[in-house]
């Protein structure tokens, strides 16, 4: 029973460890608007600009990569866009198939979802991403396992 509280905690904790939370606009969200990409109310007003900010900040971004995120997970790829965030990242837990296979495949894809959706403002970060359709797609590879998935910000309470 502690492994699997343990691993609650390490679900908890990925991919999210390294997204700061605003409740704010961020500093981001005030510069778009003040490059009118952005209307006051941080609807997107030009995607293809915003495409072109969001792909040159993932490229500087992505030069720290692989990141760390803690004992427990390894970040290889971030890309964001106007309309998503793409991130895959590698589950670094030495025993975590044998986790895996005593609570089932499909109980730890919903355990890591579940944990996901309850930590929405760190995934949606800006409040473009909150008040625009959006999406962050999370792909987890453990040793024998690949855990795919989708949170909408629909789906969140911020």
């Amino acid at each position: 029973m502690m492994q699997i509280k343990k691993y609650c905690l390490f679900l908890a904790s990925i991919g999210l460890s390294s997204i700061v939370t605003a409740a704010q606009p961020t500093e981001l969200d005030n510069y778009l608007v003040k490059k009118d990409i952005l209307d006051s109310s941080f609807k997107i007003k030009n995607t293809t600009a915003l495409n072109e900010i969001l792909s040159a900040i993932s490229e500087e971004d992505s030069r720290t990569l692989p990141f760390q995120v803690d004992q427990n997970m390894l970040m290889e790829k971030m890309q964001v866009s106007a309309n998503k965030v793409e991130i895959e990242g590698i589950i670094t837990t030495p025993d975590f198939a044998q986790f895996a296979e005593s609570v089932g495949q499909q109980k730890v894809k919903q355990l890591i979802k579940n944990n996901s959706l309850q930590n929405c403002a760190l995934l949606f970060e800006h409040q473009f991403q909150r008040n625009n359709p959006y999406s962050v797609n999370l792909k987890l590879m453990s040793t024998d396992q690949v855990y795919s998935f989708s949170i909408k910000n629909s789906e969140c309470k911020f």
